[in-house]
């Protein structure tokens, strides 16, 4: 039997206290109100792992298409995260055959530098940015040389970035796109120019793989390429910046758990992914449900908007053992960080490249990392805080130059 529908409709993305620290809260829903509803919109929230875990699944019954349904060729949402089959399915084909293991192996030796570099330039300093100096940087660096753009446009992309993941939920959920209107015409003017001419003229990166790929429903169309951009830009660029900002939000909380990761470099593989378990780059996904279907004893009704919390679930006791400490040797470890299903996270072995790089160049050089912001900032920001001020107890001294 259904039980009856919760009344109250909980509110925390705009309460400052929780976004700082939303594990307490997604605990009490956990234990109290696996499902329930929340703002103006009347979103329906769903904290288990086994209940997230399932939507993830079953796409036919919570549909990636989030928003109100489009009329016969109107125009589709603006990313493949948001499609659902046979879109996703052919756009996810081609992506897969020019994203492949080789093409992500190859950028490990430029990954290697920029990260050496950039770490040897924070800890010279007294006081350092982590996302403006290592966290954001590397990884659009490396996201750029796969789209064969320059770097001296990175504080452009930075821009179109915030924009879209600061605007993308409300986006979604209302049809109002008109906070990213001009971030669009910006980004698809300046993507349109480049794949014009790797039309003309081929180059050795994955954009112009994709451009000249060819399928059973053969090339990408020039709307679907710039989606492809987009979600390489935006999506790949801030999964793997969250993941290394909060590997510097969770070694400065387990300073014991950071030196056995020091002592042992084998657990780089383990303790990458407990840093993604423990502190999820995105906290939550979107989906609506195509009929009416019961979760947790609870109806969520035909065409709700439904957001699956990914941490919470990463955080679910009958999941994981200690499932609130931060254990770098944590096996098994099926966490739901990258998401599950037809839309797992196309980029997650390169942000496990980067991370694990980012852990053994770092690692040996510092004794401790301490972070100097009194509120280390929004954990509910996908991606998380625009800037980490931290500073590190150096092995020892930067030679004098």
């Amino acid at each position: 039997m259904t039980q009856e529908q919760p009344q109250s409709r909980v509110g925390f993305f705009d309460n400052p206290a929780v976004a700082a620290d939303p594990y307490p809260f997604f605990a009490g829903m956990r234990q109290n109100t696996p499902v329930a509803q929340f703002g103006p919109l009347g979103l329906w929230i769903v904290s288990r792992y086994d209940d997230v875990t399932r939507i993830l699944h079953d796409h036919e019954t919570f549909s990636s298409a989030v928003g109100a349904r489009r009329a016969a060729g109107e125009k589709r949402s603006p990313s493949i995260l948001f499609d659902d089959p046979p879109v996703h399915t052919r756009m996810r084909g081609l992506l897969t055959r020019a994203f492949t293991p080789r093409t992500i192996e190859l950028q490990r030796p430029s990954i290697e530098e920029n990260c050496a570099r950039m770490i040897d330039d924070m800890c010279a300093k007294k006081t350092a940015d982590f996302v403006a100096e290592l966290a954001y940087p590397l990884p659009v660096m490396v996201i750029a040389a796969m789209l064969g753009v320059q770097d001296g446009d990175m504080a452009t992309f930075k821009r179109w970035s915030d924009a879209i993941i600061e605007n993308i939920g409300a986006s979604l959920l209302t049809g109002d796109n008109s906070a990213l209107e001009e971030v669009n015409k910006e980004f698809d003017a300046y993507f349109s120019e480049r794949l014009d001419k790797l039309r003309r003229e081929p180059e050795d990166n994955l954009l112009s793989a994709l451009v000249h790929a060819d399928g059973e429903d053969g090339k990408l169309s020039q709307e679907d390429l710039l989606v492809v951009c987009r979600v390489l830009l935006v999506a790949g660029n801030e999964t793997t910046t969250g993941l290394i900002v909060n590997t510097a939000r969770a070694f400065s909380e387990y300073p014991d758990q950071m030196r056995r990761v020091k002592e042992d470099l084998d657990l780089v593989p383990s303790a990458v992914e407990e840093v993604l378990r423990f502190y999820s780059p995105f906290p939550a996904t979107f989906r609506q449900a195509t009929r009416d279907v019961e979760v947790a004893g609870v109806t969520i009704p035909k065409d709700a908007q439904v957001l699956p919390l990914l941490a919470s679930a990463n955080r679910d006791e009958t999941q994981f053992e200690r499932a609130d400490e931060f254990l770098v040797d944590r096996d098994p470890n099926r966490h739901v960080a990258f998401g599950m299903g037809i839309h797992y996270c196309l980029g997650a072995p390169l942000a496990r490249l980067e991370g694990g790089i980012v852990m053994r160049t770092l690692l040996p050089r510092i004794k401790r990392i301490q972070l100097m912001d009194a509120e280390a900032g929004n954990m509910l920001r996908a991606g998380g805080p625009k800037s980490l001020l931290v500073r590190f107890d150096l092995e020892r001294a930067p030679a004098a130059v």
